[in-house]
């Protein structure tokens, strides 16, 4: 299955939220992403994961929440 789609989807909408937050002054710590695109995510940074640094998009720290649907996230404050 292709995921980059609803990746793309998912990263969009973080991004709009992210934006939104940081001109009222919030930085969210953390976007919590369904297993999929965790592992698709993590994949792509495997090198940084294995040196020991946190997995970061959009430069907010992203945990897995096998709870949400592909295409939903969460931002934690």
């Amino acid at each position: 299955m292709r995921t980059d789609g609803w990746i793309s989807a998912v990263l969009d909408g973080a991004s709009e939220q992210l934006l939104a937050l940081e001109e009222q002054g919030s930085f969210p710590a953390e976007l919590r992403v369904s297993s999929g695109v965790y592992r698709s995510l993590a994949g792509l940074r495997a090198r940084e994961l294995s040196a020991g640094l946190p997995l970061l998009v959009l430069g907010t720290e992203v945990t897995e929440g096998p709870e949400l649907a592909a295409s939903e996230f969460r931002l934690r404050p």
